[in-house]
């Protein structure tokens, strides 16, 4: 079987492609012009083909001749990046990919789209678990293309019979990105984001003063883990996906006739609470444990329900498993996996 993957250079993307690779699959995979990891991506012994995510021509003639389809490739909100990059790149991209299969010399058997959990909106201080019945009511733009995407995709299935599934992915972290985690930038990011660009803020909007201050006496020891609770003390809620779990979730609904016309929630082991995954974090590292109390709480989580029932999905990676493979990685050691 061919298949195409987009961002095929990304965490998923090479251990997708490596997985699928060993499984006999003959990969065509798509880089962007300049791709910082394109030479991860050409050490994977594949065909890659380099398309801008917005041409949608070589997107349309990229799929020509392939069985299946994964598309990963995404913009997140980064930098200068304007709104509408994320626009071309996550929506109008999904569009021509479709567009291309409609046209290509093999009828296209499966359509694998990457989206998000965002769409459900985690930017909020309630403790609720989401699935896939939940409202989608995208809080930014970037959930907002996902979410276009999936309409794109599932239309295409209603108006020509494709077959497509939407995995609902959720801070998916390969084995090099792990003991970095939860230092005080780590959380000064998301009270950064809240304010950029006029934004109305998320987390905990009527304590951001607060919250603040808070952020510039943590960002004083930058190399500490904080293990943050709230003021009742409930410690927040890691949300966290190893990326071999989402490895072996995209390969099933990639082969399972049930995925066909479904959205599945892609996410991990069960969240770990903060204050245990930041004293794991400091007794691998050495870094300086600081315990944090925020004005809020955060930690929303995605039921896998749905996938396990329909596609045997069973995420095998707890956090203190992704420690274990991490500081192996730190070693020089053999892993399971390919960095990012």
């Amino acid at each position: 079987m061919k298949a195409l993957i987009t961002g095929i250079s990304g965490r998923v993307g090479a251990n997708l492609a490596n997985e699928m690779k060993a499984r006999g699959y003959e990969i065509r995979g798509l880089v962007m012009p300049g791709d910082p990891q394109a030479a991860k991506a050409a050490r994977l012994g594949v065909e890659l083909l380099e398309v801008d995510m917005a041409d949608g021509e070589r997107l349309r003639s990229a799929v020509d001749g392939m069985d299946a389809v994964v598309h990963l490739a995404a913009q997140i909100p980064q930098g200068d990046s304007p709104a509408e990059r994320m626009l071309d790149v996550n929506t109008r991209a999904t569009m021509s990919l479709m567009e291309g299969a409609l046209v290509s010399s093999t009828p296209l058997k499966r359509f694998v789209l990457a989206s998000t959990y965002q769409i459900y909106n985690p930017f909020i201080t309630q403790q609720i678990t989401f699935d896939e019945e939940t409202p989608r009511e995208p809080i930014d733009i970037y959930a907002l293309t996902k979410l276009l995407s999936e309409e794109i995709c599932f239309a295409y299935m209603r108006e020509y019979g494709l077959s497509v599934t939407s995995l609902r992915y959720c801070s998916i972290k390969a084995a090099n990105e792990v003991l970095g985690m939860l230092h005080p930038a780590w959380l000064n990011y998301f009270i950064q984001m809240t304010l950029s660009k006029n934004r109305i803020p998320w987390f905990g909007a009527e304590r951001i003063d607060e919250t603040k201050a808070i952020m510039r006496d943590l960002l004083g020891t930058p190399d500490a883990v904080c293990g943050v609770s709230d003021p009742d003390g409930e410690p927040w809620r890691l949300v966290v996906t190893d990326v071999r779990d989402v490895t072996a979730g995209t390969i099933l609904a990639l082969e399972s006739d049930a995925a066909s016309g479904e959205a599945f929630n892609m996410t991990g082991c069960p969240p770990v609470a903060y204050t245990d995954a930041a004293r794991k974090l400091a007794d691998a590292t050495g870094r300086p444990y600081r315990a944090v109390t925020m004005p809020f709480w955060r930690g929303v989580g995605a039921s896998t329900d749905k996938a396990r029932a329909l596609l045997g999905y069973d995420p095998q990676f707890t956090f203190d498993r992704m420690v274990e493979t991490a500081l192996a990685y730190e070693r020089g050691d053999p892993i399971d996996q390919i960095p990012n």
